[in-house]
Parts: C-alpha cells; sequence; structure tokens
C-alpha cells in the first residue's frame, strides 16, 4: 500500500481519499495534498490536531471503532441474555477491538473468549475451539476481512449454533442475528461535502472531521428462530430492519 501511494502522490491529484488502513500511507506519503479519510481515525494516528479543526491536510468522517464495538456486544445480549460465554472473533490478538470487547464484558458480566482468524484459512479451526470452550454466542469483530467473508462466517456460526452480532446492518442479510453500524452512505455524503468544499478552496485542516450521527439495526429474524431464540419484543421494536 505504501507503493501506491506513493504512485498515486506522483500524479499530483487534487485530493485522495484513503479508506480504512490507507489513510497511513495517505498521510505519511504527503503533508500537503488534501486527503479525506474514511474510517480510522487520523488524530489517533498523529495526521491531526483535534476533530473541530484538523489542523493539516487530512480530514474526513471516522467511524467510532471502540464504541460501536461496546453497542453491538450489549445488542447481543440484549437478544440473548441467558448466554455467559461469550466468543469473539478478530484478525490479530490484544488489539484495540480485543480491549475494547474485554471491557464490555466486564460491564455485561460475561465471560469473553477470544478466538484468532487472521485469513479465511483460519475460520474452522476458531469455530472448531468455539465449540470445544462452551461459547454460546459470537461477536464478529469489526474488519474489512470479516465484513468480505461474512456469508461464511455467519453459516459457520449457524452450524455452531452461536447468535451473532455484525459489523453492518446489512451482514443481517448474509446471515448474521444482528448487524449494527453507522450508515455508510451518510457518512458517504458528508465525505463528499467535505471534498466539494477543498475544491471550493477550503483547507482540509480548517474542515472539521465528522463522527456517525446516522446508525442502522437490522436483525434477522429467520436466524432466531433456526436457534430457537426468541428475542425480546423491546429489541425487535427498535430494529430498523426485521428479516423474516
Amino acid at each position: 500500500m505504501p507503493g501506491l501511494m506513493q504512485e498515486l502522490i506522483s500524479a499530483r491529484p487534487d485530493a485522495v481519499v484513503a479508506v480504512g488502513p490507507a489513510i497511513g500511507p495517505a498521510g505519511a506519503s504527503s503533508r500537503t495534498v488534501p486527503v479525506i479519510t474514511f474510517g480510522f481515525d487520523p488524530i489517533e494516528l498523529g495526521f491531526a490536531a483535534s476533530y473541530a479543526r484538523p489542523g493539516g491536510n487530512v480530514t474526513g468522517v471516522v467511524i467510532l471503532f471502540g464504541e460501536l464495538e461496546a453497542k453491538r456486544f450489549s445488542l447481543l445480549m440484549e437478544a440473548a441474555p441467558d448466554r455467559r460465554r461469550i466468543a469473539a472473533l478478530v484478525p490479530t490478538r490484544n488489539g484495540a477491538n480485543e480491549a475494547t470487547l474485554r471491557k464490555a464484558a466486564e460491564g455485561l458480566g460475561v465471560e469473553l473468549l477470544v478466538f484468532l482468524a487472521a485469513s479465511p484459512s483460519d475460520y474452522p479451526a476458531a469455530f472448531a475451539a468455539m465449540r470445544a470452550q462452551g461459547s454460546e454466542a459470537l461477536v464478529i469483530g469489526a474488519t474489512p476481512q470479516f465484513q468480505r467473508d461474512g456469508k461464511q462466517l455467519a453459516a459457520l456460526a449457524l452450524e455452531a449454533k452461536l447468535p451473532t452480532v455484525c459489523e453492518w446492518a446489512e451482514m443481517a442479510h448474509a446471515g448474521c442475528l444482528i448487524g449494527y453500524g453507522p450508515s455508510r452512505t451518510a457518512l458517504r455524503k458528508r465525505m463528499a461535502d467535505q471534498i466539494a468544499k477543498i475544491f471550493r478552496g477550503t483547507a482540509p485542516g480548517d474542515i472539521p472531521i465528522e463522527r456517525p450521527t446516522v446508525f442502522e439495526f437490522a436483525l434477522n429474524l429467520k436466524i432466531a428462530k433456526s436457534l430457537d431464540l426468541i428475542v425480546p419484543p423491546a429489541l425487535l421494536t427498535r430494529a430498523d430492519e426485521v428479516i423474516e
């Protein structure tokens, strides 16, 4: 990715849109070309001073991964309140996602079992380990890899009789019990507005970094029935979409 970003910068673009982990190479490749990020927090990476006044050449929209992981965890526990041993599938050990999930589990009074799947070849062994350790529900971590493989992961979870919560609302259509996340359409529209401001002459450092304000919550009732899970009516009424 750093090589690709250098190639982009050498083409002298008016702006670079950096999605997810691309923000690192984009921010490191130029301090003058405007960079509009989508996903990762440029403040945490040292490319911006604050949300209100970024101050450098990077602005964009951020997804608050830690807060959202905790919210997803709580939704899963509302859907399956009797489950006490909760598995978490993560791509790397001891990352920010794992720390957030451990804190959420502690607050909810449940046991967290963490399983690593760095690539799709790790999925069968991870789910076998979940079954062996008595996992009762599953949080599928927020990563591009797990989003891409959502249908495969949901099928493995259903086979293991595990209710799941996933990163995006549309992942409920792939077979997750719950999908919860920001509206990417809304975030991309905000990012488009930021790009328009840059093209009209506003410095990116003067354009506030935006955070999600619109969230989508989908619940797959077909999966719940397959798992013999009775979802509390109060949770069903809060869902933006119920898949029947």
